[in-house]
């Protein structure tokens, strides 16, 4: 009972300092506890509609046509089966009369989706009551009419034939995890496609089995159903469960959810430092109570309880105040959510989630209050080993968080470690300088003079301040450059990129294209032969247990990248402008071995090299065809894909492969040309063409890209505010505490105007410091992720930079101005009755 009633006597007795606290550590961990925990709900909605999400039991895909003998074999490895479909989709030009667009046509099966379906916008469902489209009619997206300026009931052209647009789709399962790029989808029967004639020897397709099984299996036993059966089947199939559905789009969730979680990290952090600079504040001012307390015989074990108790009553406010406002604001935050990442998914107000962040928080407390309080109870100067083993469990804590709470293995991980190790170097080294820097002497400013004396005697105050200013500009200088080097990568010197680019072009269409391409008043460039092949060996080991020791974690991950499946071959005798060799040589030349009775020069890029392991030197066995050839890799080179022109992989000596079967990949360049009569007339004189417009391309991802930097952006302001306050909050604690400073300089004849200045200079100089290394720190950060990233593309940004070295300090300037003038103008009996 009594340490209970010295717990509320403290809260009783410390309601600004409790408030003050509180706020602290609720904007610390408002954005991380929101972030995990609409990230629990979407995992356990995932979990719920992952059948939904893929549409059968079991898929199987293929980019090559799946024959009968190998849909017997396959059949004979599953559980039994209630129904079983073909689906077939392509990418083709679809044109009206006004305008043309890439577009994916697929073809829909009586039955299929055997989970969810299709709404459209008479409320209508398909499978559940609306039959199959007619062989004449098509079911498309509201944006179909919309880019091609069509209505219900227009026609439609679809390779060699006419549709009528029967139905317009609301809401598709499938479309979520169908991840076809930017393109919608047109659904047609068997039979109409069929009439387009858009599958040809060489078109690009995608082929697909769909099951549904008798028995009613979890979502665990279909996943080892799936693995079981990769092992046995044609390496260029790929089998997918509904587990597969549900994590390829907690992969595109995580792309977000990464990046906002070590933004939600910063804020964590700061929040932390801010909470061990209060508390300790706050047992320093408290530091004779303990002593009386002690003296009057309360056991040194009553008042450490009673500490750690009140420590852990003010975070378990926090942490109430928090998950209320989540509970409160969670169904009016759901849809913006769902707009944002395009699916719709339960809200479940998971219990378990309160209860282990609760435990977190907890043991939270416990390893920042035990350190702090101790030495206080032992009196005695504790040496600093002692000190920093005290700390040991809350930095392993808080590692293990920062850990669990980012998607990605171990980012976290690093991110929190190469934080903690930036604040202790900040410490370290700052204690050092302002040591060294010991001032005792005067200057003739007065304001200067005592400006700098507080920053060296405060040193842990000017420190905390410091290092808090440092990782807020940090990060904010870094996120918007990181974004906008993204955006221009994409975008710069667009006019002297292709506009468009053709696939699937046969050998024989070449001269007809190119000629109807010029009288429009454009080129065809870049052409470029693409073989399909696939990698059997490496150094006459096989290519999947080559992977399997070679390949770096990220690839070992996914498995199924790890099987010699198809790859895309070319061949030629130069590199592009958007190419550099980074080791090795150029080719000898053309290739002109008969039968193949020596190696094939190769190129292989970087990262793919990277990826799988694939070294300078090595002996590659490819099999084109049937056909096995040896090759060497002569050079690994770097490609700059932005530049947005026809590259591979793998790049063959010429000579080679000419005769071997082909399809043209080739660009149209920019210039002064209709572009939608060129799309329109090609699509009509070359039906199976695939034409990709990579102006429209570039806007949509430009879109995406804005949207994700929109959220970082504004995470990024959240921390830096959280920062400030934190900052602010630091500053008036500091100023509360120096009104016994003031006091005695009013009394001995110090002017108020020399005092507020010198508060103006001392964290004036601290913010601008602060402000000047955070910068240069995030744009050093901001160039090396860009290189990495971008292919050293670097957006520099001086005038944001700027505005950000002057914004800080002035707004801390003008914070302890407000702060100091009510305090420095109360009369000398108010501050010394305080």
């Amino acid at each position: 009972m009594l340490v209970l009633e010295l717990v509320y006597k403290a809260l009783a007795r410390s309601k600004s300092f409790s408030l003050i606290f509180i706020l602290n550590f609720c904007l610390a961990i408002a954005s991380l506890s929101y972030l995990q925990f609409f990230k629990v709900s979407m995992e356990s909605s995932l979990d719920s509609k992952a059948k939904i999400l893929l549409g059968s039991d079991l898929s199987i895909s293929s980019r090559f046509p799946i024959s009968q003998e190998q849909i017997e074999e396959i059949k004979n490895k599953l559980p039994k089966i209630k129904d079983f479909s073909q689906g077939v989709s392509t990418i083709s030009m679809i044109a009206s009369q006004k305008r043309a667009r890439l577009i994916e046509v697929v073809k829909i099966n009586k039955g299929y989706p055997y989970y969810g379906g299709l709404i459209f916008n008479d409320k209508t469902i398909y499978p559940k009551g609306e039959a199959l489209p007619l062989a004449n009619e098509v079911w498309v997206y509201q944006e179909v009419l919309d880019l091609l300026d069509l209505k219900i009931e227009s026609q439609i052209k679809i390779g060699k034939a006419n549709f009528i647009i029967k139905k317009i789709i609301e809401d598709d399962t499938l479309k979520t995890i169908s991840f076809s790029g930017f393109m919608p989808k047109i659904y047609i029967s068997e039979e109409g496609l069929t009439k387009t004639e858009l599958l040809q020897f060489g078109s690009t397709a995608s082929y697909k089995l769909n099951y549904l099984f008798e028995e009613n299996l979890n979502n665990d036993k279909l996943e080892k159903i799936e693995n079981d059966l990769e092992k046995s089947i044609d390496q260029d199939m790929r089998v997918l469960s509904p587990n597969d559905g549900r994590d390829r789009l907690l992969r595109v969730l995580n792309f977000v959810t990464n990046f906002l979680s070590l933004v939600s990290l910063i804020s964590f952090f700061l929040g932390l430092v801010g909470l061990i600079y209060l508390y300790s504040g706050f047992l320093l001012k408290h530091q004779k109570d303990i002593t009386v307390l002690s003296d009057l015989g309360l056991s040194k074990k009553t008042l450490g309880i009673t500490y750690i108790l009140h420590l852990f009553v003010l975070i378990s406010i926090s942490t109430i105040i928090v998950f209320s406002l989540m509970t409160i604001s969670a169904q009016f935050i759901t849809p913006i959510i769902e707009k944002l990442i395009d699916f719709n998914f339960d809200l479940a107000l998971d219990y378990s989630f309160f209860f282990k962040s609760a435990l977190v928080l907890l043991l939270l407390s416990l390893s920042i209050g035990l350190p702090l309080i101790l030495p206080l109870l032992q009196r005695g100067k504790r040496p600093f080993y002692k000190v920093i083993l005290g700390f040991i469990p809350f930095i392993v804590l808080l590692l293990l968080i920062s850990h669990f709470v980012t998607p990605n293995k171990n980012v976290g991980l690093f991110f929190a470690s190469a934080v903690l190790i930036s604040i202790i170097l900040f410490f370290t080294i700052g204690s050092i300088i302002l040591k060294k820097l010991d001032f005792s002497g005067h200057l003739e400013n007065l304001s200067l003079s005592l400006a700098f004396k507080n920053i060296i005697r405060q040193k842990k105050t000017s420190l905390t301040l410091f290092t808090a200013i440092v990782l807020c500009t940090t990060f904010f200088t870094l996120i918007p450059q990181v974004g906008s080097s993204l955006g221009d990568s994409l975008t710069q010197s667009i006019e002297n990129r292709p506009r468009f680019f053709i696939v699937d072009a046969k050998e024989e269409q070449l001269k007809d294209i190119q000629t109807q391409v010029n009288s429009m008043g454009a080129q065809l460039e870049n052409i470029a032969p693409m073989i399909r092949g696939r990698i059997i060996k490496v150094n006459d080991i096989d290519f999947t247990e080559h992977s399997i020791k070679n390949a770096n974690e990220e690839l070992k991950a996914e498995k199924n990248e790890l099987k010699n499946r198809a790859v895309n071959l070319s061949y030629r005798s130069k590199l592009k402008q958007s190419e550099e060799i980074i080791q090795g040589r150029e080719f000898s030349g053309v290739y002109d071995s008969k039968e193949f009775s020596k190696p094939i020069e190769v190129s292989v890029e970087k990262r793919f090299a990277s990826q799988r392991g694939i070294k300078l030197n090595d002996t590659l066995v490819f099999d084109i065809l049937g056909l096995e050839l040896k090759a060497v890799v002569v050079n690994i080179r770097s490609v700059k894909w932005t530049e947005f022109v026809p590259n591979f992989f793998l790049i063959l000596q010429e000579g080679a492969l000419n005769d071997a079967p082909k399809t043209i990949l080739a660009t149209i360049s920019s210039g002064n040309y209709d572009a939608t009569s060129m799309l329109i007339k090609l699509s009509e004189l070359f039906p199976t063409l695939t034409v990709i417009d990579v102006k429209n391309l570039f806007e949509s991802f430009a879109k995406l890209v804005e949207n994700v930097t929109n959220i970082t952006d504004k995470m990024s302001i959240y921390s830096i505010v959280i920062g400030l306050l934190m900052s602010f909050i630091i500053i008036q604690y500091q100023m509360n505490l120096q009104k016994n400073n003031i006091l005695r300089l009013k009394m001995i004849g110090v002017k108020n105007k020399t005092i507020r200045n010198s508060f103006l200079i001392e964290f004036g100089l601290i913010s601008f410091t602060a402000s000047s290394f955070g910068i240069a720190f995030g744009s050093i950060g901001s160039y090396i992720i860009s290189g990495i990233l971008f292919d050293s593309y670097w957006d520099f940004r001086p005038d944001v930079l700027l505005a950000y070295l002057f914004f800080i300090p002035i707004l801390t300037i003008l914070i302890v101005s407000l702060f100091t003038s009510k305090m420095i103008h109360q009369k000398e009996n108010v501050l010394f009755g305080e």
